[in-house]
């Protein structure tokens, strides 16, 4: 089990099977990021593999983001794709790092998993947490068959290799058939909404131990 805690504040879910694809989804600006950076984030204490694909921030901006989550970060289980075709000057030794012209350079962001993930290999890391920050990027630059063909990929090498894949959508910048086609490649929904006086809450839907009520968060 990849433990959550209480990320998700559903007493039913503590932790999520391994070869679970989680999508996060909800309007901009509601956290949800920051929701899937947590749930990352988490598995530093069980010494699980971070892999995280980033198509809007620089490497640099998501190691910061990491580290603000986790004081005792080993940096040796880091992998980063950065896809903001903003490679820095310098980079941690310890860090794998693959730099990406653009988001839509499908084929370069697989390559650099695969390598990624045989580093962690070779370091005896079996058990990975994945992050594609977000997949609304990836829209922005190609059409719909081609993002849901790299999120069949992506997620089937997920559940293949026993991962945890947390992914995230900006739902409301979509039309509701393309939200829902590239919905069905994941096997848990967690949504995010906006509630009276700026609350916000969340439920997380698919997976079978869950409530599938909303929780104020």
């Amino acid at each position: 089990m990849y433990e959550i805690g209480d990320i998700i504040p559903d007493e039913a879910i503590t932790g999520i099977q391994p070869g679970t694809n989680l999508l996060v989804k909800g309007p901009p600006m509601i956290g949800k990021q920051d929701l899937a950076l947590e749930l990352l984030a988490k598995g530093f204490d069980d010494g699980d593999g971070i892999l995280c694909v980033t198509t809007n921030d620089s490497a640099t901006a998501l190691i910061d983001s990491l580290s603000q989550r986790e004081e005792s970060l080993d940096r040796r289980q880091m992998g980063i794709i950065s896809c903001s075709g903003q490679e820095p000057s310098q980079t941690s030794d310890s860090i794998d790092t693959e730099f990406v012209s653009s988001p839509s350079d499908l084929t370069g962001i697989s390559i650099g998993t695969v390598k990624i993930m045989k580093s962690f290999s070779n370091r005896n890391i079996s058990s990975i947490r994945h992050g594609v920050l977000s997949v609304s990027t990836l829209q922005q630059y190609l059409d719909t068959k081609s993002v849901f063909k790299f999120l069949h990929i992506y997620t089937s090498r997920v559940r293949d290799t026993d991962g945890l894949g947390v992914f995230t959508l900006h739902s409301s910048t979509q039309n509701d058939e393309v939200v829902n086609t590239l919905s069905s490649e994941f096997d848990g929904i967690i949504e995010l909404r906006e509630v009276d006086d700026d609350a916000r809450e969340i439920r997380l839907t698919g997976i079978s131990t869950a409530s599938r009520s909303w929780y104020t968060y």
